[in-house]
């Protein structure tokens, strides 16, 4: 995974539990392979139709309209799939 955004961020951070974000929204993204999308660690949903899924890291799917909308769903991911454009799932990186 890339440094931070500093060099002095790089002597002294990581400073929180999360530190990195991606947002996918209308597409599926991968979390399984390539340095910068490696440490998928949770992620919260939002929007106004919630429509999609997430793979986990360790096999299996989870639907998106089982699961509470804000709320940091510590769990590592695979994979995440918004289905339209009003389904946000913003995934934590560590």
């Amino acid at each position: 995974m890339a440094g931070l955004v500093t060099d002095e961020l790089n002597k002294f951070g990581p400073f929180g539990r999360y530190n990195g974000v991606q947002i996918v929204s209308n597409k599926f993204r991968d979390f399984s392979s390539g340095s910068s999308d490696l440490g998928a660690s949770a992620f919260m949903i939002s929007g106004s139709t919630i429509l999609g899924r997430v793979k986990l890291a360790r096999g299996g799917t989870i639907e998106l309209d089982d699961l509470a909308i804000g709320v940091v769903h510590e769990i590592g991911l695979a994979g995440a799939e918004s289905d339209n454009a009003t389904t946000f799932i913003l995934v934590l990186q560590r």
